[in-house]
């Protein structure tokens, strides 16, 4: 693998020449052709420095204020060693809250391109790093695509600072702990980690950190890439870590034991290790009545099995299976398929295609011409295909009960894991009829079963059997509800009720 160019000066360290060091400083950042960095050479005193950071990534009335300022208004100092200057500098006359010494001139050149300033000293071989981040990024707001009726209304930004306040404002505990890190060997990404110590399992997070610190990708772009580099099996068709824009869903993650990944520039939130059960709970379960609760998640789950089986369940029926039908209803369908020219299976994959076809449109078209786009595939095309008897009425109904059982779907991930599931179960109705859609049930049973994240079972704890909560398919009686879930330590000072007695 070719290497970066001036990898041996980026590993070098700082000397005690200042023109040394802006030499070594303006080769890494291509000087003078990169007009984003900026070097202000000032004095304090007899001390010559030099102030180095990105135009647009640092704020300039930070270093204006705490930094050049400060040191214009102190008094002259008296003779200071050199090899002090750097300690006394930050003891006395830089006025900023976070600041420290860094002598490696990688450390010095990534956190420069982060936003931080670089005040170089002359005669000491340490520059001093200041926390003057100040570029501009999205202001919280609600949630796009995880919206509720009842509950919190705001998600997470792009800015991963903002992002791990967010969760702090939910948990606010001495025992979570952050711990970052950056990913990239090429172009490095910030990254946090954060987990409740005494409640998450240290096994868990001891994996979890080694996964993070084993990624060789060049560079990361967001959560996504790094949800595909962390999980167990990559080629299975079900999400292995729960995706969330919200940091409310987050924090209950933590305090159940999970650990929580953050990422610069990704306005996201992964969680694991997580189960089938967590993708099809909703974010506002928690905050309705369980009456109310208990029902909309039955109505859910009725959604995803109409989603997955009917189109495939028609298709078995019409083909292979007529003598169950109805013979009114089979009377009626045959009636409106008489001038059809497609077969049933070919008919139903080219309305699934037409579907997700105008969805996909839906979501890529601006936003002001959305519901036209909508409007149009669904009352326009599907009336003139009807009418020009290319389509059956029958379908457009079985469609659209399709659709709107994926739309019922909370997680995006899952929605689609199921659409694909979908296509397989049809093509297995249209060939061998209902033993075929039986056989596809039990494929994807048995795949469910063998998925792990991070080593739990996705299916678990209903199988395996683990102790759990009344919150699983069913959300009964928060007062019901003691135990944390399976993986979290058994000892953990979370417990409460009668998980305390047991």
């Amino acid at each position: 693998m070719a290497e970066q160019p001036n990898a041996k000066l980026l590993r070098s360290e700082l000397t005690t020449s200042l023109k040394q060091n802006l030499k070594s400083i303006k080769t890494l950042l291509n000087v003078p052709s990169n007009k984003d960095v900026v070097l202000r050479s000032y004095e304090c005193g007899d001390i010559s420095l030099c102030a180095v950071y990105i135009e647009g990534m640092a704020d300039d009335k930070k270093i204006s204020e705490f930094i050049l300022h400060a040191c214009k208004e102190a008094s002259s100092p008296e003779e200071i060693p050199p090899e002090q200057r750097a300690e006394q500098l930050m003891n006395r006359y830089l006025e900023i809250a976070q600041c420290e010494r860094e002598s490696r001139m990688s450390e010095i050149i990534s956190s420069v391109i982060g936003g931080m300033t670089a005040v170089m000293i002359d005669g000491s071989a340490e520059a001093l790093l200041l926390d003057t981040r100040g570029f501009a990024h999205r202001q919280v707001d609600k949630p796009s695509n995880e919206a509720v009726v009842i509950g919190a209304q705001e998600g997470f930004v792009e800015n991963l600072r903002t992002n791990i306040t967010l969760l702090r404002r939910y948990v606010q505990s001495n025992e979570l702990v952050t711990e970052r890190m950056t990913v990239g060997t090429k172009i490095p990404s910030n990254v946090a980690l954060l987990y409740l110590k005494g409640v998450a399992d240290e096994k868990l997070i001891d994996e979890a950190r080694r996964r993070l610190n084993s990624i060789q990708a060049a560079s990361i772009q967001g959560v996504g890439s790094i949800q595909q580099l962390l999980e167990d099996q990559p080629h299975a068709l079900f999400p292995q870590m729960l995706q969330t824009e919200r940091p409310d869903r987050a924090a209950s993650c933590l305090k159940e034991g999970q650990f929580v990944i953050l990422a610069d520039n990704s306005p996201y939130a992964l969680t694991a290790p997580i189960t089938l059960f967590h993708l099809i709970h909703a974010s506002d379960d928690t905050f309705l009545r369980w009456q109310y609760a208990t029902f909309l998640r039955l109505i859910r789950i009725v959604g995803i099995v109409i989603s997955l089986f009917l189109p495939g369940l028609y298709v078995a029926l019409m083909l292979h299976h007529t003598h169950l039908v109805p013979f009114t209803l089979l009377l009626s369908i045959a009636e409106t398929r008489a001038d059809v020219p497609f077969s049933i299976l070919l008919e139903v994959l080219i309305m699934e295609f037409c579907f997700y076809l105008i969805n996909e449109a839906g979501t890529r078209i601006p936003s002001q011409i959305g519901s036209t786009i909508s409007i149009v595939g669904a009352l326009i095309l599907g009336q003139a295909a009807v009418s020009a008897s290319i389509i059956s009425p029958i379908l457009i109904i079985l469609i659209a009960l399709t659709g709107l059982g994926n739309y019922a779907v909370p997680n995006y991930s899952l929605n689609l894991s199921l659409i694909l599931c979908r296509q397989l179960l049809i093509l297995a109705g249209g060939f061998l009829g209902l033993y075929g859609l039986l056989g596809g049930a039990i494929i994807i049973s048995v795949h469910l079963c063998s998925i792990h994240s991070f080593g739990v079972p996705y299916l678990a704890p209903v199988s395996p059997y683990r102790p759990h909560n009344p919150d699983i398919l069913l959300r009964l009686s928060l007062r019901r509800q003691h135990r944390l879930m399976f993986f979290a330590r058994r000892d953990s000072w979370m417990k409460t009720g009668e998980e305390e007695t047991q």
